[in-house]
């Protein structure tokens, strides 16, 4: 769902307001930043690549077999 997408997009910018506010250290603010961006750009990817699948798509093979049928 988006709004899982807009939550961690949003992280990133609180992360850094509370860094410079409570005068938190770069080195526990940075990581934290390049981590959540990190699951922010796979989140994005996923659903970018995901976005026009039905569940009807002929690369699915819901038995697992191998055979295709053709």
């Amino acid at each position: 769902p988006w709004w899982l997408l807009i939550l961690v997009g949003g992280i990133m910018p609180l992360i850094l307001i509370l860094g410079s506010v409570y005068g938190i250290s770069n080195r526990i603010t940075i990581p934290i930043l390049v981590i959540s961006a990190l699951i922010f750009g796979a989140m994005w990817l996923w659903m970018h690549a995901n976005a026009g699948a039905t569940g009807d798509e002929w690369w699915q093979d819901d038995s697992a077999s191998g055979w295709r049928g053709y």
